[in-house]
């Protein structure tokens, strides 16, 4: 298991981007994208946007609206597959780049409604990107 203190590399996909991140993001390949629903409250209203990478402690999503540097969000992570409930967290907005007319969105997690479903959606993920080669 990493050590979550540890300070990794600034975020490649963010240039420019200075704070150190205190774990690893796990990036979401393409594949998966089509099966993890990502909605965010933007303006009042629940908008799907499509997850690129997450950790503990952030994600980094593409949306079609611009969110507000600085605003907290609400968000639901759904794997109507293979987890029996939404994962339901919220997010403050660190910073939102446009980019050939998508928004790059990075935020950290202020709260998950349960941590331990959380925690089940990460281990999720880590046993499929564990076995990589061998699920596509």
């Amino acid at each position: 298991m990493a050590d979550e203190s540890k300070k990794t590399d600034p975020d490649p996909s963010n240039p420019g981007s200075s704070p150190l991140r205190r774990e690893p993001r796990h990036p979401v390949p393409p594949v998966y994208q089509r099966y993890i629903d990502l909605k965010v409250e933007i303006n009042d209203v629940f908008v799907p946007v499509i997850l690129h990478n997450f950790s503990g402690s952030g994600v980094l999503f593409a949306s079609q609206v611009p969110c507000e540097v600085g605003s907290r969000a609400d968000c639901i992570f759904s794997i109507s597959q293979s987890l029996s409930r939404d994962i339901a967290f919220a997010v403050r907005i660190k910073h939102c780049r446009e980019k050939n007319s998508i928004f790059l969105v990075g935020a950290t997690i202020e709260t998950a409604v349960d941590a331990t479903w959380f925690r089940i959606f990460t281990e999720v993920h880590n046993f499929i990107m564990q076995r990589q080669g061998d699920v596509y």
